[in-house]
């Protein structure tokens, strides 16, 4: 029996963070934990509400001060321990159906992204700009690596981090990088792919990804913003990787990094 660890580093809205914790609860597929790390959130709600569900599936951490975003992460994945897992943004949804669709379609590869709906803060689906573009740039599923992969992604990351199912003793060896607050995500995923990992594109949907105005993402999404200037170091740094590699498509599409630039224009 394969069980998977939902990682859900938590600070943020605790309305929005109870519906999370609620889509968890409703999975079909009942193998998995639910591992809470609260970076210190100033009021005890979360706690409190979590205190109310009696399962013991359940497991909440609250650190003594506040850490940060990547270290939290890093924290998180040194307390899983089975086989998957996946780092559940605190504001989004599973489907019901995430845990038995992602166990059936990872297969061998290393991390599995399932189709993803985009939601308002108020739960409706819609596909802002944004979406339109990663749509436009995702590749069509199946299972991929490579050069293909890598120059997919520097074409512009259209993966949505939170929705993915990760091979946990991959991810162990690297980690996330504390240097960066936006962008470690993009780094993980360019790194796996070069040392050869594989990526599955799901067809089913199987997850919602919440973008509002006053998600973390949003607010840096801004000219000079901290996301943009740390895409481009990741893709400065792996245009100089895949150029090694003799991944010269890659390399290029990492040095135009192209929808990258467009929406630092558009901030």
């Amino acid at each position: 029996m394969t069980k998977i660890d939902i990682l859900l580093p938590f600070w943020g809205d605790v309305e929005l963070f109870k519906l999370t914790v609620q889509s968890v609860l409703a999975q079909t597929n009942p193998n998995w934990n639910l591992l809470i790390f609260d970076d210190h959130y100033p009021s005890d709600e979360p706690e409190k509400y979590m205190k109310t569900i009696s399962d013991t599936r359940i497991t909440y951490y609250r650190h003594k001060e506040n850490i940060g975003i990547t270290p939290n992460f890093n924290f998180a994945l040194s307390k899983t321990t089975m086989p998957y897992f996946l780092m559940l943004g605190c504001d989004d949804i599973l489907l019901p159906n995430y845990i038995e669709t992602a166990l059936t379609d990872i297969g061998d590869a290393d991390f599995y992204q399932p189709r993803v709906e985009v939601i308002d803060q108020d739960g409706n689906i819609y596909k802002p700009l944004t979406d339109k573009v990663k749509s436009f740039l995702s590749l069509k599923p199946g299972t991929y690596g490579g050069e293909r992969l890598a120059t997919s992604l520097s074409h512009g990351n259209w993966l949505y981090f939170p929705s993915i199912l990760w091979r946990t003793e991959i991810v162990k060896q690297y980690g996330f990088d504390n240097k960066y607050k936006i962008a470690e995500d993009l780094l993980l995923e360019l790194q796996l792919i070069l040392d050869g990992c594989t990526l599955v594109v799901g067809s089913t949907p199987a997850f919602q990804y919440r973008r509002f105005s006053q998600s973390l993402s949003s607010t840096e999404k801004k000219r000079g913003g901290v996301r943009f200037n740390e895409e481009r170091e990741v893709y400065k740094k792996y245009q100089e990787l895949f150029t090694q590699k003799g991944w010269r498509r890659a390399s290029r599409a990492a040095n135009l990094r192209v929808t990258s630039r467009i929406n630092e224009f558009l901030g």
